[in-house]
């Protein structure tokens, strides 16, 4: 089963319809949609995901990928079962996200900054690996907005993040 949840409930209206076509024409049977924002999570999520996926976040779920909130890292972590597979991929602009993002990173190298995530991320129950991501690769995410970004003209850093999540 595949569990979509956005804090947007409207951004999820155009994705459920296509899901809800006949497999013939795209559709899917196993795929369920729901609104939920990261300050209400898990909720009735807990421990329920054997794969968590953010990808290309923003607002206040790109702030607390990025900067390693440590709350809001805690909430993802107890979405995820044991062991569950983990993969984020965010982007921002250092210009214009600067506020947002830069500030609430320690000041340290580019490689640094890889590691302090993985640290951060390891002390809320995740082993990941941190890496930047080329826009080669951001392209080959199935998603009109992927293609945007990775195609536009910004000057934008992408970071990947992978691995799993830990013993509760």
């Amino acid at each position: 089963m595949i569990i979509g949840v956005d804090a947007n409930g409207a951004s999820l209206r155009e994705v459920s319809h296509k899901a809800s076509r006949k497999p013939a024409r795209g559709g899917l049977s196993n795929v369920m949609f729901g609104r939920v924002a990261l300050e209400d999570a898990p909720g009735e999520l807990i421990r329920i995901a054997d794969v968590l996926t953010i990808l290309f976040p923003w607002g206040s779920l790109l702030r607390a990928v990025a900067t390693a909130e440590p709350g809001a890292l805690l909430k993802l972590a107890a979405i995820g079962k044991a062991g569950a597979r983990v993969r984020f991929l965010f982007g921002y602009d250092p210009e214009k996200d600067a506020r947002e993002i830069e500030e609430g990173l320690p000041a340290l190298g580019t490689s640094s900054i890889l590691r302090w995530l993985e640290a951060e991320y390891a002390k809320a129950g995740f082993q990941i690996r941190a890496q930047y991501a080329a826009r080669d690769e951001v392209a080959t995410v199935q998603s009109t907005w992927a293609k945007k970004i990775a195609f536009s003209g910004t000057r934008r850093r992408f970071i990947g993040l992978t691995g799993e999540v830990g013993q509760p």
